[in-house]
């Protein structure tokens, strides 16, 4: 039996994904950890302590970013199946890569964590809704409104401005599903485009007027792909 394994973005935990475990939790086993730290070490650690051939692995955002890197550093097996929402893999623009977020915005947003971070969640929050999801701006706030260690905070924002994964998608397992909003304010449409150039038979899917949370304003349009992906591994 295939099990579910969710991995979260920055700012959120593990209880982000309770729409899907309601969703698939009757049928296999579903597994949502929250990050104590954004480490790829850490996430590797813990995909070790798993058969990755019986899971379907889904990362988003930050999370996505980890997920790639850890699965670049392990010698074991593949897993049965790979999903990335809204991963970026380059996050903070560069000079030979125009897509990301600018630098500046960034560090101040790292600046104003030391201030008030409840506050910076909650605009990150809304930034994460595409003008045509103001409807779920309640759900968008939950989603960001667990407390969180400031330096931890701050450890992934640090990740964010220094991570360049594009050498690794080509060490990557096959056959990655890509999900991106097509109206994502946080990661650019590009960014899932070149990750369908350069990961290794990866397949996009572009969710029209979805933004940084597809699968909490889309979630029956997200849930379906992630049926198709469980179909799939079967």
């Amino acid at each position: 039996m295939t099990t579910l394994v969710f991995f979260h973005g920055w700012g959120a935990s593990g209880r982000v994904w309770e729409p899907q475990a309601a969703a698939f939790g009757d049928r296999m086993p579903v597994m949502t950890p929250t990050a104590p730290v954004w480490e790829a070490g850490w996430l590797a650690e813990y995909l070790r302590g798993l058969d990755l051939q019986e899971c379907l692995l889904v990362g988003w955002s930050l999370g996505g970013m980890l997920l790639m890197e850890a699965l670049s550093r392990l010698t074991a097996p593949p897993p049965n199946g790979l999903v990335l929402v809204g991963v970026a893999p380059v996050f903070a623009r560069r000079p030979d890569y125009p897509w990301g977020q600018p630098v500046a915005v960034v560090r101040a947003m790292r600046q104003a964590l030391a201030k008030n971070s409840p506050q910076v969640l909650a605009e990150f929050a809304q930034q994460c809704l595409a003008p045509d999801e103001a409807a779920f701006a309640s759900q968008a706030r939950e989603a960001f409104a667990v407390p969180a260690a400031a330096g931890n905070l701050t450890a992934g924002l640090d990740y964010l401005l220094q991570g360049d994964l594009r050498p690794l998608l080509p060490l990557l397992p096959a056959g990655a599903v890509v999900i991106q909003g097509q109206a994502d304010r946080i990661v650019d449409p590009a960014q899932g485009r070149f990750l369908q150039e350069h990961l290794p038979g990866a397949r996009l899917h572009l969710l029209p007027a979805a933004g940084h949370l597809p699968f909490l304003t889309q979630a029956a349009a997200f849930n379906g792909i992630l049926e198709t992906c469980l179909n799939m591994a079967s």
